[in-house]
């Protein structure tokens, strides 16, 4: 299965298919191959025929969860170290194969250069390692599921935030474990209007399988936030909530009340509003356990560069 001339996201698949072919086996959480089976229906001629996901959708969430329980949700840099476990070929995967750094690694060798790239920045800059730098220096596994326009990025997010619950349920219905029990989806602006009719519509039915969806039918919740609510509608300490918002209304800071024609103790009163407004959404947040936040049209929440950062 090892290839050093394949990106990574090949290798990836590759192993996906030789898991698939398998069964999906997952010792500890066998249920997953239930879910992931049940996504196509099988055909009198031998063949099968997909249920409701499309093929980009069920590949994704194949993938998805192949990273989550057979490779267990590492860090990019140590699934890459996994994938190229030759020096020269984990080098050319990530961009290093140039002169300079390989005698830097001949050197000082491997743990001197993942240091060197971390901390100094003029080393960085001068190489133009930017990318590789926020690789190893992010505290957390960071993926992007890409799929092309038109594919149903939103109802691959709903699949996703169904199976977690599901297995959630199934294996830790007291709370603990790994699954995601609560989902924040972002949507940008007015989109959050169409991101939750697709949402919505989802039929979770169709996607978890009659034996794990009667508890799963039983605790979901789809949540969305509307204009003029200073709080999130949300049981405090809750789980297998979907809430579905967008970056106006939920804010790490509270908005600044513009001053106008206001006193200053009319601006000082609505400036502390918005603070005690945006204190308790957050709050709220923080109260879900294992939370899962998606961005629906990343693109669009984040700005015009996002899309020339993830190019990087």
């Amino acid at each position: 299965m090892y290839n050093p001339a394949m990106h990574l996201h090949q290798v990836i698949q590759s192993k996906v298919n030789v898991w698939r072919e398998a069964g999906y086996p997952s010792p500890d959480y066998p249920a997953v191959a239930e879910i992931l089976e049940y996504a196509t229906i099988p055909l009198d001629d031998g063949g099968v025929q997909l249920r409701t996901l499309r093929a980009a959708q069920l590949r994704a969430l194949e993938t998805y969860w192949y990273l989550r329980l057979v490779e267990g949700t590492p860090h990019i840099f140590d699934l890459y170290q996994r994938c190229y476990p030759r020096t020269n070929d984990l080098l050319t995967a990530l961009g290093l194969d140039i002169p300079a750094i390989k005698d830097f690694v001949l050197d000082e060798g491997k743990a001197a250069l993942w240091d060197k790239i971390r901390s100094d920045a003029a080393f960085v800059k001068r190489h133009r390692l930017e990318s590789v730098h926020e690789t190893l220096t992010l505290d957390y596994p960071s993926y992007i599921l890409a799929l092309a326009m038109g594919a149903g990025k939103t109802m691959l997010i709903g699949a996703i935030i169904a199976s977690e619950f599901a297995l959630a349920l199934e294996y830790h219905p007291d709370g603990a474990g790994p699954f995601i029990q609560n989902a924040l989806v972002f949507a940008p602006g007015l989109t959050i209007l169409e991101s939750l009719r697709e949402l919505a519509q989802i039929d979770t039915a169709q996607i978890i399988p009659p034996r794990l969806h009667r508890a799963l039918d039983a605790s979901y919740k789809l949540i969305f936030t509307q204009d003029g609510q200073r709080d999130l509608p949300v049981i405090r300490g809750s789980r297998y909530n979907l809430i579905v918002s967008n970056t106006e209304k939920i804010r790490i800071q509270a908005r600044p009340a513009r001053a106008g024609k206001l006193t200053e103790m009319q601006y000082r009163l609505k400036l502390e509003q918005a603070r005690e407004e945006a204190n308790l959404r957050l709050l709220a947040i923080a109260s879900l356990p294992n939370l899962g936040v998606f961005s629906d049209e990343a693109h669009h929440t984040y700005g015009k560069d996002v899309g020339k950062q993830l190019k990087r």
